[in-house]
């Protein structure tokens, strides 16, 4: 008994602090967190009638400032008010903390004893006639929400930030909010060449067939929701004009092969563009347009009007993509087809108009993809030119750049914009698939991925990385 009495007086100190923690872990765990910031708003709904959030709660005030309706049981972080059902009538939608993780109906096998507070989105009706009342009540979050608000390009979705940065998006769904993809994945691979040892090997060797070419990638591909190719050469409907180096030429079944691959974007802006004249640029486009394929930096013969861009909409997210060739190996169409190839700006005019161009599409959309055919053959510096053309990007507020044409793969960095914001830059991928085997630098390509999502200040780059490809087609 000495012994234990001992013991409790050399460590009664320790029991005291461990005693204290232990009553301020249960005191804090019932309380809502330090960093919760109680938003105050007003909103005029549709009859006039005003909600209002003040002091952790939130009123509804009839047209004579007489109250209708408060929230009770709960401390209200944040409100807003929009029609997310699409029915007509508009709906209160609530950022709340409440006791419990659950309401009055639980999950029968949850006895719940623990009464935190905890986090909930709560919706209520709000109708001219019968006032406000519940319609859907979500048990506890699950994470520590910050902040959420509408999309304003869709405000039928809202999105949330969670205490550790992360964001979901959220929908109406039948009956219930349902989290909706947040997300863009987008990979893109360097220059597709189809050499003549290429159609040769497949007209002797796989019936004409291509789709040996992309297979080792059909995963990487496929997993993708945007997956893009830089098509060096063009497309060719008779198999008069097939051709190899220097004047490109390619059976109509390496664009069948690009479409079984489940490619969903290709940049067709380069130095070999015209290589078959306005003809190859027409098959072209209209062969990828007609399976679906979005083809940036070429427009058909037909086209009057200067399309500087096409938008990619995936999950939500709005992409402007452009793809432009520092030139046409000297052939030029732009006399009678101004529009057939995007080129990059050669003064300072058409400096200012490039700028100008890619800025707009900015405001129009969430997101923009540059592709660019730029910099020196078979070098690995990047040029002082590539830099300059670099800088307007940056200038214009470009998203991700994407370069192609040098052969080799080039750097990969993120440079700050005049704006404040960043600008994912991969200077060249290299080769992709092709067989030009004089250097060892040019069998190696790469693989651009980056991760694209919704963030509660825009669209901004989650994550990115460049990996190493095989890029030669070994054909006998």
């Amino acid at each position: 008994m000495k012994i234990f009495t001992g013991y409790i007086k050399k460590y009664r100190w320790l029991l005291l602090i461990l005693s204290a923690a232990a009553i301020c872990f249960i005191f804090l765990g019932k309380r809502v967190p330090s960093w919760v910031e109680w938003k105050e708003k007003n909103f005029t709904l549709a009859n006039d009638s005003v909600l209002v959030l003040k002091d952790k709660r939130v009123y509804l005030k009839d047209v004579n400032d007489n109250y209708l309706w408060k929230s009770t049981d709960m401390m209200v972080q944040d409100a807003f008010v929009c029609d997310i059902d699409r029915s007509g009538d508009e709906e209160l939608i609530l950022l709340t903390w409440k006791k419990g993780k659950y309401g009055k109906d639980m999950p029968f096998w949850e006895k719940e004893k623990e009464k935190s507070y905890s986090q909930h989105i709560f919706i209520y009706d709000i109708d001219s006639n019968k006032g406000v009342s519940p319609k859907w009540f979500a048990s506890d979050i699950g994470r520590q929400v910050v902040r959420m608000k509408q999309m304003e390009e869709n405000p039928i979705i809202f999105l949330e930030e969670d205490i550790e940065g992360n964001n979901t998006l959220w929908k109406w769904d039948s009956f219930g909010l349902k989290n909706i993809e947040n997300e863009v994945k987008f990979i893109a691979y360097g220059d597709n060449i189809i050499h003549k040892t290429i159609y040769e090997y497949a007209r002797n060797h796989e019936g004409g067939n291509y789709d040996f070419l992309y297979k080792p990638f059909l995963d990487e591909i496929r997993a993708a929701d945007i997956a893009a190719i830089q098509a060096e050469t063009v497309l060719v409907d008779k198999e008069s004009a097939v051709s190899g180096y220097p004047c490109f030429g390619s059976p109509l079944e390496v664009g069948e092969a690009i479409a079984d691959a489940g490619f969903n974007l290709v940049a067709s802006a380069n130095n070999h563009a015209l290589d078959k004249g306005i003809y190859g640029i027409n098959v072209t486009s209209s062969f990828y347009r007609s399976n679906g394929i979005v083809c940036a930096g070429i427009q058909e013969g037909c086209d009057n009007t200067y399309r500087p861009y096409e938008i990619i909409t995936k999950n939500g997210i709005r992409f402007a993509v452009f793809s432009y060739t520092y030139g046409t190996n000297g052939n030029d169409a732009s006399g009678r087809y101004p529009y057939a190839v995007h080129y990059l700006p050669t003064d300072e005019t058409g400096e200012k108009e490039f700028v100008k161009e890619i800025s707009q599409a900015k405001k129009e959309t969430d997101f923009t993809v540059v592709f660019v055919h730029w910099g020196n053959e078979y070098q690995k510096e990047i040029s002082a030119e590539q830099r300059h053309i670099c800088e307007l990007f940056a200038k214009a507020s470009a998203d991700v750049i994407i370069g192609s044409h040098p052969h080799v793969v080039q750097d990969a960095e993120i440079v700050k914009r005049p704006d404040g914001g960043e600008m994912l830059v991969y200077y060249s991928l290299g080769n992709f698939r092709a067989d030009q085997r004089m250097y060892e630098s040019t069998q190696k390509g790469a693989e651009a991925s980056f991760i694209v999502e919704h963030t509660y200040d825009g669209v901004s780059v989650k994550k990115w990385e460049i990996k190493d490809v095989d890029a030669t087609v070994f054909v006998k």
